[in-house]
């Protein structure tokens, strides 16, 4: 018998009790993954100093990445969007896709296409490698901020780009001022929260031992 066909097995064995068992069920959670997303872009506060709402899509987002590995996390996003590109009204504030691409926050939702992955990959090239309490927060933690970072990352860029284009000013550093303001600063604290609530959510098991 040949060992590396052994190994190969134990491999992706391993993977899949975390990951899913099939191609059916990764499908299956993945489309999951998506409805939450739908929710809890819909799960919103409007600030009355920003066009970029407040929603739970975040915490979702990171979530899909620690529980389905990067990529059905991607697939996750990626049906998120199609839904939305079907004329859902799937988009934060029960938007469809022309009323959300013509709006500041297409970024946000394409950095989580990207926070999905890569979260997802962080953590599941080094969960195997991990076996304490400690070290599981650890690589969970860095995972979303990861995540985050690149959502608002993308966020940014779009904003700045979006404000830059209707201010009417030729003022670079004010326009990046504004979107720092209007499209990061606001939402710090918050997202820092969600980052402990996923750490939380993944380890719960781990804490409760």
């Amino acid at each position: 018998m040949n060992t590396n066909n052994i190994k190969t097995i134990d491999n992706t064995e391993t993977g899949s009790k975390i990951y899913g068992r099939s191609m059916t069920v990764n499908l299956a959670f993945a489309f999951i993954f998506a409805v939450l997303t739908a929710i809890s872009a819909n799960s919103f506060i409007y600030l009355p100093f920003t066009p970029v709402p407040m929603t739970t899509q975040v915490l979702t987002v990171l979530l899909s990445g620690l529980f389905l590995g990067s990529r059905w996390a991607l697939a996750s996003q990626f049906l998120y969007i199609l839904m939305g590109l079907m004329g859902l009204p799937v988009f934060s504030g029960f938007k469809n896709a022309a009323a959300f691409l013509a709006g500041p926050t297409v970024g946000y939702v394409l950095g989580f296409l990207a926070a999905a992955f890569v979260a997802g990959y962080i953590y599941e090239n080094s969960y195997k490698r991990i076996n304490n309490l400690l070290g599981s927060v650890f690589i969970s933690f860095i995972s979303c901020l990861a995540g985050v970072v690149l959502i608002h990352l993308f966020g940014f860029i779009y904003l700045f780009g979006y404000f830059f284009s209707i201010s009417g000013t030729p003022s670079v550093l004010s326009t990046l001022i504004m979107t720092w303001k209007l499209g990061t600063q606001p939402f710090l604290v918050i997202d820092f929260i969600k980052i402990i609530t996923a750490v939380i959510i993944v380890n719960l098991n781990k804490i409760r031992k």
